[in-house]
């Protein structure tokens, strides 16, 4: 069953884009497996913020993004904020709605994503 990350058809399809693209990841098998996990629905988001499995790729990237994202003048994370805007309207604009998949209601551990918003912090 392929997980769906929000209610909202050009996030969703954002989310499942990259984490395809990581899924595809041959340089970071880690990456690549939790994306694979992630894309399957074998582990949520949740799970895995609340998880040691993964804790080790997670920091890393973290710790990468922290200090990118802190070297950048208030002007360049203007401009970074305004080019995921854009990124997001350019998918909306070439959205094709997609058919809707009821969840399954008969499962306790199916976690809902619905009200999550990955992209806007």
């Amino acid at each position: 069953m392929s997980q769906e990350f929000s209610p909202d058809p050009v996030k969703n399809r954002a989310r499942h884009t990259l984490l395809t693209k990581l899924a595809a990841n041959t340089t970071n098998p880690a990456a690549a497996e939790l994306a694979r996990e992630l894309l399957a629905g074998n582990v949520t988001p949740r799970g895995v913020l609340s998880s040691t499995s993964y804790a080790d790729l997670l920091a890393g990237s973290t710790s990468g993004f922290t200090e990118w994202y802190g070297n950048l003048s208030e002007s360049e994370k203007d401009a970074q904020a305004e080019a995921g805007r854009n990124a997001l309207s350019q998918l909306a604009s070439d959205d094709k709605p997609a058919p809707s998949r009821r969840r399954r209601q008969d499962s306790v551990d199916d976690e809902d994503f619905s009200e999550v918003d990955w992209l806007d912090g």
